[in-house]
């Protein structure tokens, strides 16, 4: 044992005055315990190994403070111990975020639903009045409106000009625009 703490004093002294062989010694000896004692806190090994390497980090810094391994080694593990409870309180905090966010989304996800019932229904009664329409107008604005088709599309397929397609889409939209303004005042 007393061959170990020589050893080890050699390399506490190394440390101290910034060698790296001092920081190496360490590094090897204490980073797989670290990495260890800080996953049985946090019970997620990356994060376990990121808070073991941040910690040699935050010691090398301060390297001249240190003049024995056993202040090194208490260090060490002080350093992981309180980065792995802060990275606890981040996880609940993160956890109470997430919730609150997720709350905020069901409540816009209701809000749309509500709206997509309302766009339904209004277009099912847009629907019936394009239903009402005579014949030849209602084949038409439903080529137009419902197909997509173009008014060239429509002229071929029935065989009539573009200024009875117009005349006949436009006679369709003031009918609907009528009704739409009865429908608005009756939902909103």
């Amino acid at each position: 044992m007393q061959i170990k703490s020589t050893h080890e004093s050699e390399f506490a002294l190394a440390f101290q005055q910034g060698e790296e062989k001092g920081f190496d010694f360490f590094f090897r000896d204490l980073f797989p315990a670290l990495c260890f004692f800080a996953n049985h806190i946090l019970d997620n090994r990356c994060e376990a190994e990121d808070i073991a390497s941040s910690a040699f980090i935050k010691i090398w810094k301060k390297h001249q403070q240190f003049d024995n391994a056993k202040n090194i080694r208490s260090y060490l593990y002080q350093i992981v111990r309180n980065d792995c409870l802060k990275f606890h309180q981040q996880q609940k905090r993160s956890a109470i975020i997430t919730k609150e966010i997720r709350y905020l989304s069901i409540g816009d996800l209701e809000n749309n639903y509500e709206a997509d019932i309302i766009r339904a229904e209004f277009l099912s009664e847009i629907y019936k009045f394009i239903n009402t329409l005579p014949t030849g107008c209602r084949k038409i604005f439903k080529m137009l409106y419902i197909h997509g088709k173009s008014v060239k599309e429509i002229s071929n397929e029935l065989g009539i000009t573009a200024s009875t397609i117009r005349t006949q889409k436009a006679k369709g939209l003031a009918v609907l625009k009528k009704k739409v303004k009865i429908i608005s005042i009756f939902i909103f």
